[in-house]
């Protein structure tokens, strides 16, 4: 038996590290649950419109099995397709289905993912499917072993208390009782790039790598800025302190703004 993890490490073609939260067994039958109790609804339902309907044959009765087949099977590779990697019950209890790299679910692996649920039923109700969950690493079954997926939880939803968390920068070369200079002219900028240089600066201590990212932004920034050339060869000497002094113009810009509301 593998020894478990919850964590799920993803390397970026930036060569930054991330993590994703394993979804475990409890957020998975919660999911599991949710949907089997919408199948079990959907196929009531069907049944008692066979059952009511004045309508007699075998044709009727082959469109009633194919419907409970389609129901039962479809269910889910619908709803993966349609909404990447989610269920109903994955959508409820928060996880999703994505490749073991990290990127999103392929049509491919969720066709595969399916075919194989087949088998995880074996012998009795998600009896292989069960063992399987618990014996993995991952907390993966056959048909995510199979297609190459993790089940994941879904980061926490963004509102206006954990945007202005997630935006909190430690600064390392820059006092936030430093001036900001002149040519830091942010209403040059949007509010993706304040995302952008956020997001580098929240992450470059996990960077495995010196990659040049903070180079390739800095600049970029500097241009829509209009920071002439002397201004540049500073930027390109130490690009952190061009991207520092922005998110703290940002976050003055905030303060700022507030205060006046």
């Amino acid at each position: 038996m593998e020894t478990y993890s919850d964590k799920l490490s993803i390397d970026t073609p930036e060569n930054i590290l991330l993590d994703a939260e394993i979804a475990g067994f409890g957020s998975r039958f919660v999911a599991a649950l949710t949907d089997y109790i919408i199948i079990s609804i959907l196929l009531v339902g069907m049944t008692w419109l066979f059952i009511s309907s004045n309508i007699k044959g075998s044709a009727i009765l082959a469109f009633y099995y194919i419907s409970i087949f389609l129901i039962t099977w479809g269910y889910h590779l619908i709803f993966e397709l349609v909404w990447n990697g989610q269920t109903p019950g994955k959508r409820r209890a928060g996880i999703r289905i994505i490749q073991s790299n990290g990127l999103p679910v392929t049509v491919n692996a969720i066709l595969i993912r399916n075919i194989i649920r087949l088998f995880d039923f074996l012998p009795f109700f998600y009896g292989l499917g069960l063992v399987m969950l618990f014996a993995t690493k991952r907390t993966q079954r056959l048909g995510d072993l199979a297609a190459r997926t993790v089940v994941i939880r879904e980061q926490r939803q963004v509102t206006l208390q954990t945007l202005k968390e997630d935006m909190r920068v430690q600064y390392i070369y820059v006092k936030t009782i430093d001036p900001i200079p002149s040519f830091i002219q942010i209403d040059q900028l949007t509010k993706d790039d304040r995302h952008r240089v956020v997001d580098y600066l929240q992450r470059r201590s996990k960077m495995a790598n010196d990659t040049g990212l903070s180079d390739m932004l800095a600049r970029q920034l500097a241009q829509k800025m209009g920071i002439d050339s002397f201004a540049m060869a500073n930027v390109a000497r130490q690009p952190d302190i061009l991207l520092e002094q922005i998110a703290r113009a940002f976050e003055i810009n905030e303060h700022l703004q507030e205060e006046t509301v």
